[in-house]
């Protein structure tokens, strides 16, 4: 009886995961497919061609820590992730498309993982080797130049999918995540978060600099968060994850009436 029962869940299993690398392959080519992702690709090249001018000028910047924080973490990571994150699901729902999923027999998670996947995968295609690029160009081929830049590297590749989860959550509860998350973008992560005290435990970009912190050579990051940014960075992606998927229930039910 036991394996029978067995047996007979593998095929739903199956099913779900084929459903969502499906989901995740037409999410992926709706993105690719579009003009803004070639401009949002030459956004993220700028930090890349203002280190090759610094070089070739032969001038340097104070530190590595603060420029690779302010060109990467502050402007262009938020900024592409949410390009990605909203046009993910918000352009399905916003022409229409997203209803023929929505009526499936799926759960909403299994919508939500696959769009996040891919938009924090391709945030991080285009970020984490412009995070490389940059910290060479600026910093130099020193050791404890080489292990900053890679520590940040690697904390901007795990924020991709934190913003991502954020920015596809946005856009699956308001048809404005774009304009939403541009001012969550400028306002809360570039002024409010820095500003506020207490308020970097809701920051990403507090969780990206604890990360690089903890990953970097001794005294070369300062973060309030600390090594705790791996931990808050993954309690956010799946707190937005529910928050979306619970948001995409509510939809369905809505456009049903």
């Amino acid at each position: 009886m036991s394996a029978g029962r067995r047996d007979e869940r593998r095929p739903a299993q199956l099913n779900l995961v084929d459903v969502m690398v499906t989901i995740g392959a037409v999410t992926a080519r709706g993105l690719l497919g579009r003009r803004r992702t070639i401009l949002i690709g030459l956004f993220a090249a700028a930090p890349v061609l203002l280190g090759l001018l610094i070089r070739l000028g032969g001038t340097r910047p104070g530190a590595l820590s603060p420029s690779l924080e302010g060109l990467i973490v502050s402007s262009v990571l938020p900024l592409v992730a949410l390009v990605f994150g909203t046009a993910a699901l918000g352009s399905e729902l916003d022409d229409g498309t997203a209803v023929h999923i929505l009526t499936k027999p799926i759960p909403r998670w299994a919508i939500v993982v696959p769009k996040l996947a891919v938009a924090g995968s391709l945030t991080a295609l285009l970020v984490f080797p412009a995070t490389i690029l940059t910290g060479l160009l600026i910093g130099g081929t020193g050791a404890r130049q080489i292990g900053l830049t890679f520590a940040f590297a690697i904390a901007v590749l795990i924020g991709s999918f934190v913003y991502g989860a954020i920015f596809v959550a946005l856009s699956a509860a308001t048809s404005r995540g774009l304009v939403i998350g541009l001012a969550y973008s400028l306002l809360w992560e570039g002024l409010l978060s820095g500003a506020l005290k207490g308020t970097q435990l809701f920051s990403v970009r507090e969780y990206v600099k604890g990360m690089a912190s903890t990953l970097a050579p001794q005294g070369s990051v300062t973060s309030v968060v600390g090594s705790f940014g791996f931990l808050l960075a993954l309690i956010a992606i799946v707190v937005v994850s529910l928050i979306a998927a619970m948001r995409l229930s509510r939809y369905e039910i809505r456009a049903a009436e």
